[in-house]
């Protein structure tokens, strides 16, 4: 087979056409565009058309950069191991995208987990943790039959509801991202602490320094094959965990009988609901996995990932959880330090010999910045293509990824509560997608961007309400955004907030769209006019928005040879 070099994403239809005329016997096994929804999802051209590519730096890595930062993937034919080993059960892609929401943080939050709400709470935890998978098995064909040439959620938000709610939601990611980014950077920072004793402000500068660097230069690319590393790290840190458990640690039967940690409580089931809905809305607005998932050749292969990445990731959650509880049995937490339950999983190496601590560290650091140069690159790429269309150089687009890193290590090595973190984030996602995921309804067509936003602040402002008569005052009302207490508390009040936080904003949309209605009427009967029920919009022409100087500077010219081609742009 010949060599080629996989577009994920349509390539400019003048330039298809281009080397269609300029080279008419090409076959399928060479130039073929892959039809997705009557629309291009995905081309495959002959590396020796693109070998005389006109860029600054005239090589591959030049043009990688270009299509990464335009919001296109380039992919090799050549096959990695980890490749092979998984691409005929269709596995590839489903590591890539569990592995886009894995870091090192996972080591504090299952676990303490486990020490709080006991097997129950692991389980619906973990349980919680995988939905996301199905909600975009199921909301990714939907989103790309919406808008087929588009490559992110924000792209969809552009068409159906313009501009400003495009630049709205993009400005949501970035802040849910952020709160992710600082959330890694304070779990890996604890890590190496914990283990090592060493001072957490240079290696978290460190971490954050060299992502943003490779990633800069690679692009998504890079985000991918470190997603490829994430996997086998999580593989082997899991293997690592249970050979060092079995081997070193006994626990008697009657305090496993003794504990309460294998019954029923509150705060298991409560996780049932919470956990599905705060990580899915969240998850929404993680540009890395809206990447992975346009970035699926076809829907078939975007719900098969969403399967095998389920059954994958399903017993490594819990094995996670199972450790906090092994550490209670096992008498090491919370010990005579009495440590933090976020600290369950790292008790367990005062028995295990330091070679395992120290492989731990290698693991867990390169689980981190695999998670990191996700958001990096996916932060990256909302400044660039949503909030300034892709009229940046990538220069700068590259100084904007580094400059991003500057508050996020700032926060990252306060001491923050990593959950709470998250936790935030995901309430303000809860809050803010409904109104969004309304859009794919076509029959409530004749709700706008007006609607959209006041549904979003309307989420928020329930949970104030919720919050003001659940603690008979305005001032924890409000703080209830907040969570001050974070997940583990014995009232229902987080499990209030996360179910009138998207029954509020979807009640407030529909709310400013009855107000719009009632003050049309009014100006129509004021006017002497006939009432008219708002007709559907036409789609937002994103062209103009695009931004893409690839698709209007770019000039095809063939050469003396009528294999080379110079595309210059």
């Amino acid at each position: 087979m010949n060599d080629w070099i996989e577009f994920v994403g349509p390539l400019p239809e003048d330039i298809f056409d281009s080397l269609l005329k300029l080279h008419p016997t090409l076959g399928d096994g060479e130039l073929c565009q892959c039809l997705t929804h009557d629309k291009f999802h995905y081309t495959k051209v002959p590396t020796k058309l693109l070998k005389h590519l006109y860029f600054p730096n005239s090589n591959l890595a030049s043009v990688s950069n270009y299509y990464n930062k335009n919001g296109t993937i380039l992919r090799h034919n050549q096959k990695d191991p980890f490749e092979k080993i998984f691409e005929a059960a269709g596995l590839y892609n489903s590591v890539f995208i569990r592995c886009t929401g894995i870091g090192s943080s996972i080591l504090y939050s299952f676990p303490e987990v486990g020490t709080i709400a006991g097997l129950l709470g692991v389980i619906m935890y973990a349980f919680g943790s995988i939905i996301p998978l199905f909600v975009f098995a199921w909301l990714g064909p939907l989103i790309r039959k919406k808008c087929p040439e588009g490559f992110t959620l924000t792209q969809f938000v552009l068409e159906r509801f313009g501009r400003f709610n495009q630049i709205y939601v993009s400005l949501m990611s970035i802040a849910y991202m952020f709160c992710f980014m600082i959330s890694e950077l304070s779990a890996v920072g604890n890590i190496l602490v914990t283990l090592t004793g060493v001072d957490k402000l240079a290696p978290v500068i460190c971490i954050a320094i060299v992502t943003t660097l490779y990633t800069g230069y690679g692009g998504l690319r890079a985000s991918l094959i470190t997603d490829n590393i994430q996997g086998w790290a999580i593989i082997l840190l899991v293997v690592l965990s249970i050979i060092g458990l079995a081997t070193s640690i006994r626990i008697e039967k009657s305090v496993i009988d003794n504990s309460d940690l294998l019954k029923s409580n509150s705060l298991g089931w409560q996780l049932l609901y919470i956990m599905p809905v705060a990580v899915s809305f969240a998850t929404l607005f993680h540009e890395g996995f809206w990447q992975r998932a346009f970035s699926s050749k076809n829907d078939r292969e975007l719900r098969l990932s969403a399967v095998y990445g389920s059954i994958m990731l399903f017993p490594v959650l819990v094995f996670l959880g199972l450790t906090g509880m092994i550490a209670v049995w096992a008498g090491l937490w919370p010990g005579e330090e009495n440590l933090e339950s976020y600290l369950a999983f790292f008790t367990l190496f005062k028995v295990l010999p330091d070679w395992v601590s120290g492989i731990t560290v290698v693991l867990a650091v390169s689980m981190s910045c695999a998670a990191y140069d996700t958001l990096i690159s996916a932060t990256t790429a909302n400044f660039s293509n949503d909030i300034f269309n892709n009229r940046l150089p990538l220069n700068v687009t590259r100084f904007l990824s580094l400059i991003a890193n500057v508050p996020a290590v700032y926060w990252g090595l306060k001491d923050l509560d990593v959950l709470r973190v998250f936790l935030i984030a995901d309430l303000l996602a809860a809050s803010t997608m409904p109104p969004i995921l309304l859009g794919l309804i076509d029959s409530l067509y004749f709700l706008n961007w007006i609607d959209v936003l006041l549904g979003g602040i309307g989420g928020l402002f329930g949970v104030f309400i919720f919050g003001s008569i659940f603690y008979h005052n305005a001032k924890d009302g409000i703080e209830l955004i907040g969570l001050p207490l974070g997940l583990y508390i014995t009232d229902y009040s987080v499990l209030g907030a996360f179910i009138v936080a998207p029954l509020s904003s979807i009640f407030f949309t529909f709310l400013s769209f009855g107000v719009r209605l009632i003050s049309m009427w009014v100006f129509t009967k004021i006017r002497g006019e006939e009432f008219v029920f708002p007709k559907k919009p036409e789609v937002v022409d994103t062209k103009k928005y695009a931004g893409n100087k690839f698709k209007d500077d770019t000039e095809i010219i063939q050469s003396s040879d009528p294999d080379e081609i110079e595309i210059r742009g």
